[in-house]
């Protein structure tokens, strides 16, 4: 930004041709920034849905080692994949193939998370609080974007989705159906912890289930319009004679964004009410085996006063032979083993 801005200000010629500047350099440290910066949208994301998923499906994270090793995949091949996003800019076609080759190889770790997560999920007694699912809709919308962008990683097939609608739909996919419902899965679900308080289940229902509907009649449409080649930033698409008969899916669109607006207005009473007239939360309101649950809430300064808990076991031991229960609390010590290892 500080470059572009002497380019147009102190006359310096960084992305200036007539200076002897390259404008595909403006391009290059754009996107080298801009890319990665979607990662750092998902990969908290990613990291909730693998909380969340195990204490409702009431059965260990499946592949625990793989999910670790694959956010370190992906947070590295984040930085060698920008190039995709100028696959039409005029860029050398041996390093656009590059690209297509790195942009290809990122999918490889995300499908491993995916792949996971459904293993997670796989003859599990699911229980389908609202944290749930939203933890549901961040995979399945994550699947969705994901797959589209395979497409996108493709150089012959960006050539003709380049700056349509099939590109608006592929981002919102996975930064509002991905980051959004992780967010709001986070919430509802640490909600108890951070405030000592339950929200309202009725109104997180109310909140999930349109969000979830108007979110996909809003993007979903838009790769129809976008493989139809409408294209991105005009103000009226209808001016073009081959866009006209897609006139219905702009209506739609339009109707269902404004429709998505309004359905996050019970999310806000919600928060709002919960936070000063909620009731209050009990210790574990999830049954959940993680630490922080043994804390009170919402938790005191260095969380556990001056005694610090005594770890037995890892965080997603659910459904253990251990106990008659499906939960076992991290802290809760083997039955006959005073001196049981601990981690």
């Amino acid at each position: 930004v500080a470059m572009l801005l002497f380019d147009r200000t102190l006359g310096t010629s960084w992305s200036r041709p007539s200076g002897g500047g390259e404008p595909l350099l403006w391009q290059h440290l754009f996107w080298y920034f801009g890319h990665p910066e979607v990662y750092i949208l998902i990969l908290p994301a990613m990291g909730i849905a693998s909380e969340i998923l195990p204490v409702f499906c009431r059965k260990p994270i499946f592949g625990y080692h793989a999910m670790a090793f694959s956010m370190i995949a992906i947070a590295f091949l984040s930085w060698i994949v920008y190039g995709h996003h100028m696959f039409v800019s005029g860029m050398s076609p041996a390093l656009g193939m590059a690209f297509t080759v790195t942009t290809m190889i990122i999918a490889v770790p995300s499908a491993i998370k995916t792949f996971n997560w459904l293993g997670t999920m796989w003859g599990a007694r699911m229980q389908f609080t609202v944290p749930m699912l939203n933890a549901l809709a961040f995979v399945s919308m994550f699947v969705i974007g994901g797959l589209s962008g395979i497409f996108m990683a493709s150089t012959p097939v960006d050539i003709y989705i380049q700056d349509t609608y099939f590109i608006v739909a592929h981002i919102h996919y996975v930064v509002f159906g991905g980051s959004i419902f992780g967010a709001f899965a986070a919430i509802y679900f640490w909600f108890p912890k951070m405030f000592g308080r339950m929200m309202n289940l009725a109104l997180g229902h109310l909140h999930f289930w349109p969000t979830f509907v108007f979110f996909n009649l809003t993007f979903f449409p838009m790769h129809i319009i976008g493989v139809g080649g409408q294209m991105r930033r005009i103000y009226n698409p209808m001016q073009y004679e081959f866009l006209q008969h897609q006139q219905h899916w702009n209506v739609i669109i339009t109707i269902s964004a404004l429709a998505l607006g309004i359905s996050q207005i019970p999310f806000v009473i919600n928060f709002f009410w919960s936070l000063f007239a909620g009731p209050k939360a009990p210790l574990n309101p999830w049954n959940s085996n993680t630490l922080e649950w043994t804390a009170p809430s919402p938790p005191p300064h260095l969380n556990w006063g001056a005694t610090l808990p005594t770890v037995y076991r890892g965080p997603y031991e659910y459904s253990s032979p251990e106990s008659r229960e499906d939960f076992l609390p991290q802290t809760t010590p083997p039955v006959g083993a005073a001196g049981a290892r601990r981690h």
